[in-house]
Parts: C-alpha cells; structure tokens; sequence
C-alpha cells in the first residue's frame, strides 16, 4: 500500500492532470447543480401552480436529465483521470 502512495506521488508531480481532472469534475457537477436549482426556481415561477403532483410531473424529468448529467461528468473525470495516470506511469515505467 505504501509503494502505491509513493508510486501515486510521483505521477502526480509528473502530471498535474491527474489531480485536476478530478477537481474539474467536482466542480462541474456543483455548477451543474447550481444551474440545476435555478432551472427548477424558473419552473415553479413559470407554471404559478400550488399543486404539488402538478409540480412534480413537471420537474421531476428536468431533474433526471440533470442527475444523468452529474453522472455523466463524474464518470468522464474518473476516466481522464485514470488515463493519464496510466499515460504518465508507462512514461515513468513504474
């Protein structure tokens, strides 16, 4: 385990990437849920309903399109951060 750390360690300072793919993603799904609360803000504002399976039906595919979308950044993130971890350890030959 300890040779993994070290070995990690060293990618890491041979490629930034690796590290900021990973914070990329974080941050693209928080802006996305950001973008995602004012969507349905709007929404509500827009269909000037008080009944609440109105409002549900409404957004509840909003929200689902937007929950695939969190899912789909974070697994892109993983995946770029896991190819240039290996780009950079066949470099290194680790």
């Amino acid at each position: 385990m300890q040779e993994f750390f070290l070995n990690f360690t060293k990618i890491v300072e041979q490629n930034a990437k690796v590290y900021w793919s990973i914070i990329l993603g974080i941050v693209s799904c928080l802006i996305l849920f950001v973008i995602e609360a004012f969507h349905v803000q709007n929404m509500i504002v827009a269909l000037n309903s008080t009944d609440q399976q109105v409002l549900r039906a409404a957004i509840e595919p909003v929200t689902q399109r937007y929950t695939w979308a969190r899912a789909a950044l974070i697994l892109l993130s993983i995946f770029w951060a896991s190819w240039e971890y290996r780009k950079t350890k066949q470099a290194l030959g680790l």
